[in-house]
């Protein structure tokens, strides 16, 4: 239920348009009258002293849960309903907070 409730509440925010508004604001491309810019750097480039903490709030923590096998929604609009869950949100939580350190 909770997941149906997930669905129907991410379809209140879209607006939605007629097909043929679709195909009057569909992208308009003319490839003959730009040149690609070269970019400044090419190839692989490494940090070498980088603060990781600064990342944390990036992670996509989603595939992590799934390869600890703890099935669950995270993020979910900005909450973490995995924690909650009575199966693995134990684990889940502490999976995560040690992940953290």
């Amino acid at each position: 239920e909770d997941l149906r409730q997930d669905h129907y509440d991410g379809l209140a925010d879209r607006k939605y348009v007629t097909l043929k508004q679709a195909r009057e604001k569909k992208l308009k491309v003319q490839w003959g009258e730009e040149s690609p810019v070269k970019p400044a750097f090419l190839g692989t480039k490494v940090f070498e002293s980088f603060d990781l903490s600064d990342l944390v709030d990036f992670i996509d923590w989603g595939p992590f849960f799934q390869v600890w096998g703890l099935r669950g929604k995270y993020p979910n609009r900005n909450y973490p309903k995995i924690f909650n869950d009575e199966t693995v949100g134990a684990q889940a939580k502490e999976t995560f907070d040690a992940a953290q350190k």
